[in-house]
């Protein structure tokens, strides 16, 4: 009898805290993704907020920056691209608009 009325507690234990289980272990693993996204964002808030900074305050950087990513050059270099980058199209040209008519 006391076999039974044991069985009958632990069923009922286990019926009523495995949904309660189950969900801590899902919620778990949602905090685990939520954290890992987190670390990311944060890394990656670090990264350009370091960009910032060195726009910011270094002159070097920025030149590094102009000349890699703006082509810019200096007076007489010429800037030969080994890797692939996009080809800058020319600006687009006006056509010419015909000289007003005159209207006497």
């Amino acid at each position: 009898m006391v076999v039974i009325i044991l069985l009958v507690v632990v069923a009922f234990g286990a019926f009523t805290f495995y949904p309660a289980w189950n969900r801590r272990d899902e919620l778990g693993v949602k905090l685990e993704a939520e954290r890992a996204k987190l670390a990311a964002e944060q890394l990656l808030q670090k990264q350009r907020s370091r960009e910032v900074t060195l726009l910011q305050t270094d002159p070097e950087y920025v030149e590094i920056i102009a000349r890699d990513k703006l082509s810019v050059m200096k007076p007489g270099e010429t800037i030969y691209r080994l890797d692939g980058a996009k080809k800058q199209s020319p600006a687009p040209q006006a056509s010419p608009k015909p000289p007003p008519s005159e209207a006497h």
